[in-house]
């Protein structure tokens, strides 16, 4: 999909885009602060939103803008859509802001256990920093279908900010990379390597293979 020139843009992105522009290594501050004064709203990421994602698909994922070393992708998040546990490739920060009422958690990694950290949900219009290394979750617990903004950025130009990402598979017991969606039940072709051993406790094996079975439903009835 071609990219939308850029001064077709909403105001505010041409605003964020152009203060991505000038940044290499941020602040959690100076990320948070960047976005913040560009006063985006929901309505301005419409044009990207993708609510008829394939239900095979975990979320709907769209590319906004690739400046080099930075990247703004748009997810939709229908009623029950979660991302698979994740982290970023490598990207070395990045930020999300949300326009609904989403589900976060994070989580740490000790040898082949992987294990809950916090739950952090977001609210509404909410910015939370990516920290380099970053292993969460996100997910949409209601009914009603919202937007989120993503920035992933690197020190240096890269052709795949979020390329080779990590998805902590809980229900198979492996880690798997990939360089598209971090999706529940991913295409075997979509899949770059895969390492077996991975262990999580009973409630956190059951969590996630709920999820993937309301996927795997969701995909059925489609």
């Amino acid at each position: 999909m071609a990219l939308r020139n850029i001064e077709s843009f909403p105001p505010s992105l041409q605003a964020l885009i152009k203060q991505l522009n000038t940044l290499r290594e941020p602040s959690s501050d100076e990320l948070i602060q960047c976005i913040a004064s560009c006063h985006i709203q929901a309505s301005d990421l419409i044009p990207w939103a993708t609510p008829q994602h394939p239900p095979t698909e975990s979320y709907g994922r769209q590319l906004v803008w690739h400046g080099g070393h930075v990247e703004v992708m748009v997810m939709t998040w229908l009623p029950g859509d979660y991302s698979a546990i994740h982290d970023h490739g490598s990207a070395l920060w990045g930020a999300v802001q949300c326009f609904g009422e989403a589900r976060h958690q994070s989580f740490e990694l000790q040898g082949n256990l992987i294990s809950r950290k916090a739950e952090q949900p977001f609210a509404p219009q909410q910015i939370r920093v990516i920290e380099s290394g970053l292993i969460h979750q996100m997910g949409n617990p209601g009914q009603s279908t919202f937007l989120s903004l993503h920035i992933y950025g690197t020190s240096s130009p890269c052709s795949k900010i979020t390329g080779s990402a990590r998805i902590f598979n809980v229900p198979e017991g492996c880690i798997q990379t990939t360089d598209g969606g971090v999706f529940f039940d991913l295409p075997e072709e979509q899949v770059l390597s895969c390492r077996t051993g991975l262990t999580a406790d009973r409630q956190l094996q059951q969590e996630q293979n709920d999820l993937l079975q309301q996927r795997r439903a969701k995909a059925e009835r489609a």
